[in-house]
């Protein structure tokens, strides 16, 4: 599935987790952002995708922080349990990239139209 928006991740903070930590991290952060557009919907989905990845017993905390535009910062606390003496902080730059085609906007255009539509899909007069 093509996302609308696309974005480069960029780790600006890592604390004390690994290189794969880290990277399970872009990649459910680039599964999330190319599936919700609503800014205030995105922390707790991250959350729920973080905790879902790394397990119950973690506790992640994410803050969301608009930069300019669609470019964001993503503050992500307790994916993993802190070694001694490191903190379990990370934070990533989610620069957006812009859309993909005119294509993909008019999709999305009309899936955010009749989400909340009686009308479905079908009915709707496509040629």
């Amino acid at each position: 599935m093509q996302t609308v928006q696309k974005y480069v991740l960029e780790p600006i903070m890592i604390g004390g987790l690994d290189e794969t930590t880290i990277s399970e991290v872009l990649k459910v952060l680039q599964t999330v952002l190319g599936s919700v557009y609503e800014l205030e919907r995105l922390s707790a989905v991250v959350d729920q995708m973080l905790a879902d990845r790394f397990g119950d017993e973690v506790e992640v905390r994410t803050r969301v922080a608009v930069m300019s535009q669609r470019n964001i910062l993503i503050f992500i606390r307790g994916v993993r349990r802190p070694r001694r003496g490191q903190d379990n902080d990370c934070c990533i730059k989610a620069k957006c990239q812009g859309v993909r085609s005119l294509q993909d906007l008019a999709a999305h255009q009309v899936a955010c139209s009749i989400r909340n539509s009686p009308v479905s899909l079908e009915q709707l007069p496509i040629p």
